[in-house]
């Protein structure tokens, strides 16, 4: 396959995975494929001017974490054979897709898509998300992650984004797993994502608590919170990436209470290396932290990706 063809097919798998994610997030319709005029002469030179911008999607939405605003989230795609070798690779190559997405957010106020109106927003905040995915199967890069080789990086800031978020193969499947364990495990139809209390989203009057929008700050979040629904019982589902551990636990049972207001009939942790016999010990030494024995009783410990042997001790 020539080498122009190669790129252009690992453009469209990559794509494909991106936009099975975000319909998970619940991000639906997102605006795909969007060229916007440059209007910055800084971007391009003498020689060759920058003509325009191509940002994969934009997805806009009315906040449910932050009262009155909006967010538009600029979404960048980028799919390759193997992620870099050094640290220095990664580095390069990573300031290359954030230049290019940066340079788009500061043209994107001169697009008809940010003249959109949202009704119930008087602020707006602009984030970018680059989901770089390194698309080989069955060598384990499912599991890769490029936060730690990305430390000290510098990189020439921009005021055109409030937030900028790194989803790599890691992120990306952890965040496919726990939305995954979510659905399967109680029906994509009863369960939700929990708006948690941020602080900055008590004043509004039509204020919600669980959607099925998947906020934006969620996804570069270690816990990943859920309510579900079944037949009028309310369970708090909270799937975290870290591994097990006792004070861990207890600091997630915390977490639940102040996320659960009283109406869960169950609270579920799961945890990706959970283990009934082996985490035993701690887990009793972290529900005696509590005094509350009837919020203790609710509680379930699960493993992420159990196997046949998962589950036996319950």
């Amino acid at each position: 396959m020539a080498g122009g063809e190669a790129a252009k097919s690992s453009g469209e798998f990559g794509e494909k995975i991106v936009a099975r994610l975000l319909e998970m997030f619940g991000w639906i319709m997102p605006d795909s494929g969007v060229s916007i005029k440059c209007v910055n002469k800084k971007h391009g030179n003498e020689n060759k001017p920058k003509l325009k911008h191509g940002i994969d999607n934009v997805y806009q939405y009315k906040s449910n974490l932050i009262d009155n605003t909006r967010q538009d989230v600029l979404i960048s795609v980028k799919c390759r054979d193997k992620y870099p070798a050094t640290e220095s690779g990664v580095k390069s190559k990573f300031k290359e897709f954030y230049e290019d997405l940066s340079t788009a957010a500061e043209c994107y106020p001169s697009s008809e898509l940010f003249k959109r109106k949202i009704n119930g927003t008087k602020a707006r905040k602009r984030d970018g998300v680059i989901f770089w995915i390194d698309r080989n199967e069955g060598d384990g890069s499912e599991y890769l992650s490029l936060l730690d080789k990305l430390d000290n990086i510098r990189v020439e800031e921009t005021f055109a984004l409030d937030s900028l978020t790194l989803v790599d193969n890691k992120r990306a499947q952890f965040l496919f797993e726990a939305i995954s364990f979510a659905q399967q495990q109680y029906g994509e139809e009863n369960v939700e994502y929990c708006y948690i209390d941020t602080g900055l989203n008590n004043s509004s009057i039509d204020k919600l608590y669980s959607g099925k929008q998947l906020p934006i700050e969620y996804i570069s979040s270690s816990i990943i919170p859920f309510t579900v629904n079944v037949n009028g019982n309310e369970t708090l589902l909270m799937v975290t990436e870290e591994p097990f551990d006792e004070n861990y636990l207890k600091r997630l049972i915390s977490l639940a209470q102040s996320f659960t207001r009283d109406f869960s009939s169950e609270v579920v942790l799961v945890f990706p290396d959970y283990h009934d016999m082996h985490h035993k010990d701690a887990v009793r030494n972290a529900y005696s932290s509590f005094s509350s024995d009837k919020f203790i009783k609710k509680i379930k410990l699960k493993k992420l990706n159990p196997d046949f042997r998962d589950g036996v001790f319950e």
